[in-house]
């Protein structure tokens, strides 16, 4: 494999250095690149296996694709992209079909690259299997049937007594028979027109109908050209001035009941009477996809026949509802209405276009269902790294192949024999480069790690050093750390802890900045929360709701600064800027659930830090676990108050039911009035020049907003809640006005904002309590 190694680089370093062309369709890299395949496979065709043999075909049919497709993703649109050609500026109804065809096509990307697949898929080898030319019709069965007639004897039983296409379905009742030879021979043809029509051949399969005296089916598989009129061609159509052109040679062409002869295709392809291949040589032509499937032998046999039927239907719902050539599609010159347009879903001509469904989404679907296929071929041959690689192409998500081909690099370093990985290695890191020179987008570390992996196979192979040189300065410039940061991102929120440990810890072993990796990790992770604080939804208050899926990511994220102490007071920052953004946004649960998820030994740890701005995250952090015990000491009070004894209840009961009903409301009272008194979360904030301090202001003057006006109105609900049980519980909630209206603490400043005025919903709970305390001969004040 060594003078692969080598052939692959020198034609890479030419394509590099502009000597040549990467998609040039003659003598572009991608085509020098699938000849080294191809000469690899005849070279060596005796000495590989049935598996090597394989690997090297499906990486030249692969390359193939590449070229193909990225020839038409990167050319330069002739029309506007659109999905049907009503955006073009002509709307003569007299538009031949096929050109109005043509112009879709050539105006859809998608459809461009349908026809760029379909195409390749056409051009792989196949195993042909052409039946000889046979000149007459049925000559054995027509002999039988003349000596029987000259004998005056019956012909042999089940025989076909006449010789028109449709006797063996029409005679008897289970259909009748060919003489064996004839019999044979139809169905060696029938699978031959199959096969041309495969490999992209419609006309050598008319034409060998033709040669067999088969007239009447060469008329059959031609129906399905569009009607074409030359006369009608030029873009200024002139009733007149198009009559010039007609001529012997420019006559028009094509079937203008095109849409009918489809639908009798389809009847003919449904029809379990008919020989497979005959029904799959119909249903091909036809765009249909059941009566073709059944005649599959391999992965790319599967993939044309969805990619023909998808390109069919999308092609279809074109010319339906184009406005151009409408005359001959609806029989009408009137311009189409809105409605009239509309796709049909329930035509089956239409397919998945009637349906709305997106080129993209359909090839998705067809490669998701292969793979789950309960054919266990199908499904194996969709699994292979080239099939696999060769469907992500085509659904253009090449940064999901790379990150899954990578995800799996370790383990089948374990499981795959080192040829096989090395091959695989070679194609991507070549995969890579040649999308490098193409200017395409990719994932950094993925790339440069499959370039790093595809290094150490040169070195295991002991390449020349000029050769690894070549591909090491190919690997991409980021940092070491921001290389392994990137990493550690591919550990997500289902990953275990343990595992995120060690894989950090892995930096040692490298000489790697633990901490710094560590940090960037995070801020890759939190880099999408830094964007302007949304608008308020005035959701609840809820601490206790569930964690969604991309808060515990967030959550999680910390862990990567808890693995090492030199890394707490950098996790302090983090946990204290995490929880400002899920408290200024509505999400007290996800703070909360943070808060447990932080080491115990974090605050101390950090408090040995004799930086001042440390000292002013030591003390933010302290306030949000304050806030947090508030809310703890409540849950306990709700919990006990809703299971308050019935009336009827022992006296026992009852007293016990104060007795703890009492202790939870004084010690929620006085950890939620020593947070309002203590200048809650007016912490000073430094500017260390990164640009972070305004935002650290303007949130933290948010949560201010948002928890004090909810303590308040919590502690006063539960204190005239339980005023029934522990009467001087009235007299506390109307002195807590006397707090928040206190000038030394300023509350009432948080219950008015911009949005909402939350202080006059305070002020009637509070006259409602002023009255019942009146009601009670108590001092209306709370004093």
């Amino acid at each position: 494999m060594e003078d692969v190694y080598a052939a692959f680089s020198e034609h890479l370093r030419r394509a590099q250095a502009g000597e040549v062309s990467v998609l040039d369709e003659e003598d572009g890299l991608l085509v020098r690149w699938s000849a080294i395949c191809e000469e690899r496979l005849q070279a060596l065709a005796l000495d590989l296996t049935p598996e090597e043999s394989e690997s090297w075909k499906l990486e030249r049919n692969t390359w193939q694709l590449v070229q193909a497709l990225y020839y038409e993703r990167l050319a330069e649109p002739t029309a506007p992209d659109s999905p049907t050609p009503q955006g073009s500026t002509s709307k003569n109804p007299y538009t031949p079909p096929q050109s109005v065809a043509q112009k879709l096509v050539t105006g859809n990307k998608d459809l461009l690259e349908l026809n760029a697949i379909r195409d390749w898929l056409h051009a792989i080898p196949t195993s042909l299997n052409p039946a000889e030319i046979r000149r007459g019709y049925l000559p054995y069965t027509k002999n039988k049937l003349k000596q029987a007639r000259r004998t005056g004897s019956k012909a042999p039983r089940g025989l076909v007594e006449e010789l028109d296409p449709d006797a063996t379905l029409r005679e008897g009742a289970g259909g009748a028979r060919l003489e064996g030879d004839d019999a044979t021979y139809e169905r060696a043809l029938l699978r031959s027109l199959f096969e041309y029509v495969r490999a992209g051949d419609l006309d050598l399969a008319i034409d060998m109908c033709r040669q067999s005296d088969q007239s009447w089916r060469a008329a059959s598989l031609g129906g399905g050209k569009l009607w074409s009129d030359p006369a009608l061609q030029a873009a200024g159509f002139d009733g007149d001035e198009g009559m010039d052109v007609i001529g012997e040679e420019k006559r028009a062409s094509g079937n203008l009941n095109r849409r009918l002869w489809k639908k009798m295709c389809r009847k003919l392809a449904s029809s379990s009477n008919l020989d497979p291949y005959e029904r799959a040589l119909y249903g091909a032509i036809s765009g249909d996809t059941s009566s073709v499937l059944p005649v599959c032998t391999s992965w790319e046999d599967v993939v044309w026949t969805h990619v023909n039927a998808l390109f069919e239907s999308q092609v279809e719902a074109g010319l339906w509802t184009s406005s151009e050539g409408r005359y001959w599609s609806r029989g009408s010159v009137k311009e189409l209405e809105a409605t009239a347009s509309k796709l049909d879903n329930e035509d089956p001509l239409l397919g998945s276009a009637g349906r709305g469904a997106s080129v993209r989404s359909e090839l998705e679907g067809i490669f998701d269902k292969m793979i789950k296929s309960e054919k266990g071929e199908l499904a194996m041959a969709a699994k292979n790294p080239f099939h696999v690689s060769q469907s992500y192409l085509i659904v253009n998500k090449i940064s999901e192949l790379l990150t899954s081909f990578v995800d799996r690099l370790e383990q089948a370093a374990m499981d795959t024999e080192p040829e096989t990985l090395a091959h695989l290695l070679r194609f991507f890191a070549h995969l890579i480069l040649v999308l490098r020179e193409l200017k395409q987008p990719l994932p950094e570390f993925t790339a440069n790690r499959i370039l790093e992996a595809y290094v150490q196979v040169l070195e295991a192979n002991d390449q020349d050093e000029n050769l690894i040189a070549f591909y090491a300065s190919n690997l991409d410039s980021s940092s070491a750390i921001e290389s392994y940061a990137r990493f550690l991102l591919t550990f997500g929120p289902d990953s275990d802890r343990q595992s995120r440990r060690l894989a950090l810890l892995k930096t040692h072993e490298h000489g790697l900045d633990l901490a710094r990796i560590a940090c960037r990790t995070v801020e890759l992770v939190l880099s999408d929360i830094r964007e302007e604080l949304p608008e308020l939804n005035n959701a609840g208050f809820d601490a206790y709701a569930r964690i969604d899926p991309r808060q515990l990511e967030l959550i999680r994220s910390l862990e990567w600064l808890t693995f090492d102490p030199s890394t707490y007071t950098e996790a302090l920052s983090q946990a204290n800027a995490l929880t400002r953004y899920f408290l200024s946004t509505d999400k007290p649960h996800a703070a909360r659930e943070l808060m447990f998820q932080l080491p115990n030994d974090l605050l101390s740890t950090s408090a040995a830090s004799p930086q001042e701005d440390d000292q002013s995250q030591i003390r933010e952090y302290m306030d949000y676990q304050a806030l947090f015990q508030c809310l703890e000491k409540h849950t306990r009070w709700a919990e006990v108050w809703a299971r308050k004894p019935r009336p009827s209840a022992p006296k026992l009961d009852h007293a016990t039911f104060k007795d703890g009903v009492s202790a939870l409301v004084d010690d929620f009272y006085t950890a939620t009035l020593n947070l309002l008194e203590s200048d809650w979360l007016k912490v000073e904030v430094h500017d260390d020049g990164s640009g972070d301090a305004p935002r650290r202001i303007e949130e933290l003057a948010r949560i201010r907003q948002l928890v004090v006006p909810h303590l308040i109105l919590r502690l006063h609900h539960t204190l005239y809640e339980t005023r029934e049980v522990i009467p001087s519980n009235l007299a506390l909630a109307v002195s807590l006005a006397n707090t928040v209206a206190d000038e030394r603490f300023q509350l009432y400043v948080e219950m008015v904002t911009e949005q909402e005025n939350k202080i006059g919903d305070y002020l009637v709970q509070v006259r409602q309590a002023s009255l019942a305390l009146l009601g009670t001969s108590g001092n209306p004040f709370g004093c």
